[in-house]
């Protein structure tokens, strides 16, 4: 793996419930040229590049860069009816946000601060992460203790429960398409 002295770091798996997802088709449902996909490993882990990887049935993506704004809206493009998708982000900071969807069921999760208003908790927003409640919640300090696990190897677990992908050296190393996309 290059040495990209990463300081955030963006992992989508996207699994459709019948049949197979391409890396063409993922590129496709992104809104992306695909003549302009490289692979596999043309450009592999680049900050310039959204790799794309075919595990299984399913397609995950690996973004090198802080993945706010535009970038996190391509790759939640994967997501839709017919299909499972789950995202996590994490930085060196600490910082940790996890979105999935299972066809129009959609949740998510920020730390080190939960996102929640006077009327509606955090674990709300959780959707179809719900049955995942407590686990995350001990991601969390409280008034009275320090979180009990990490949150993103939390989050991380979670989306391994779910799509049965791991993110582990071997994936990150694996041949992979890339997929240029402007800084």
């Amino acid at each position: 793996m290059s040495d990209l002295g990463l300081d955030t770091f963006a992992y989508t798996v996207t699994m459709p419930d019948s049949g197979a997802l391409s890396i063409e088709e993922a590129v496709r449902r992104i809104g992306a040229d695909l003549t302009t996909l490289q692979g596999p490993d043309e450009l592999p882990h680049s900050t310039g590049s959204l790799g794309l990887y075919q595990v299984g049935s399913g397609i995950v993506t690996l973004d090198w860069v802080n993945p706010g704004g535009d970038r996190m809206e391509m790759t939640e493009r994967l997501a839709g009816q017919g299909f499972r998708h789950w995202y996590v982000s994490f930085d060196i900071e600490g910082n940790t946000s996890m979105y999935a969807r299972y066809g129009e069921a959609e949740g998510y999760l920020d730390h080190p601060e939960p996102d929640s208003t006077p009327l509606t908790k955090w674990t709300d927003h959780l959707g179809p992460l719900s049955p995942y409640t407590d686990l995350l919640a001990k991601g969390y300090d409280t008034e009275d203790a320090e979180a009990e696990v990490d949150i993103t190897a939390a989050c991380l677990a979670v989306v391994e429960l779910e799509s049965g992908v791991r993110l582990d050296q071997a994936l990150m190393d694996s041949p992979c398409s890339a997929l240029p996309i402007p800084m």
